[in-house]
């Protein structure tokens, strides 16, 4: 008997998994129960296995015309981790809540406890509402490792922001996204500045003025070919404007907010 297990998945692709079956629920009370949860772990694990099987075939073509049908053991437990992780991490959002269990029904089979989870009435707007890229685990997800992998360079004050930001829209918090992403973006100058000058403590103290950002942006550009003279405002300008504008209370209309060339940009580092 061949048996099938599931591949090495990442939380991120367990989630994509579960949100198609959120989605697209295929009710069948024979051989799909779900013990009246809108998710069953098992029934998404057993998806996917059914993929891995289609894509055996696919891979021996001969086995299948040699021998005929061909009996499969379908291993649920080994690599599941991801999808019980990403279940609760939708739960930790307020989009899932655990299924209920009634200890009055103890006689009664309710399928593998831990396993069932229901849609809040919050999770079924935001499951309307979201395409599924959104939604990117702060902590395991592969933006957030890759973002990660330049805090050898950039520092822990660039880490711990940029991995706010991904926390941050996340949970659709877009505004502080825009800030934990331009506080990341002045974590990088300063790296740079500091790496440039080999003087922190005047890099510091020239970015806690009124006008540090804008200092350390003349230092940093000082000296530079035209291709880096042109190029690093580019890549700073919409994030410093985006980070001012989300951080202050007054409200803007979105014509306004499009015109990034109308709205002066505050120069205070924080």
């Amino acid at each position: 008997m061949q048996k099938l297990q599931l591949p090495e998945y990442t939380e991120e692709e367990a989630l994509s998994w579960i949100l198609t079956n959120l989605r697209n629920p295929r009710r069948d009370p024979i051989s799909r129960p779900d013990y009246g949860n809108d998710l069953y772990i098992p029934n998404v694990i057993l998806d996917c296995l059914k993929e891995v099987q289609a894509q055996w075939h696919k891979q021996n073509p001969r086995s299948s015309q040699d021998v005929g049908p061909i009996s499969f053991e379908m291993d649920t437990q080994t690599n599941s981790t991801p999808f019980y992780d990403a279940a609760w991490s939708l739960c930790t959002r307020g989009i899932l809540r655990p299924g209920v269990i009634y200890p009055q029904r103890q006689f009664e089979y309710i399928g593998i406890i831990g396993a069932g989870f229901n849609l809040t009435p919050y999770g079924k707007r935001w499951l309307n509402q979201t395409s599924g890229y959104e939604c990117i685990p702060s902590e395991y997800g592969r933006f957030s490792q890759l973002l990660a992998g330049y805090a050898h360079r950039f520092g822990t004050g660039y880490h711990f922001r940029s991995q706010e930001a991904v926390s941050c829209y996340r949970v659709h918090t877009y505004l502080a996204c825009c800030v934990m992403c331009g506080a990341a973006s002045e974590s990088i100058l300063l790296a740079l500045a500091i790496a440039k000058t080999g003087d922190e403590e005047r890099v510091l103290r020239d970015y806690g003025t009124a006008t540090g950002r804008t200092k350390i942006e003349k230092l940093l550009l000082s000296q530079q070919n035209s291709y880096v003279y042109q190029e690093l405002p580019n890549y700073t300008s919409l994030l410093k404007y985006w980070r001012d504008d989300a951080a202050h209370g007054a409200e803007q209309g979105l014509d306004k907010l499009t015109n990034i060339n109308s709205q002066p940009t505050n120069n205070s580092g924080v």
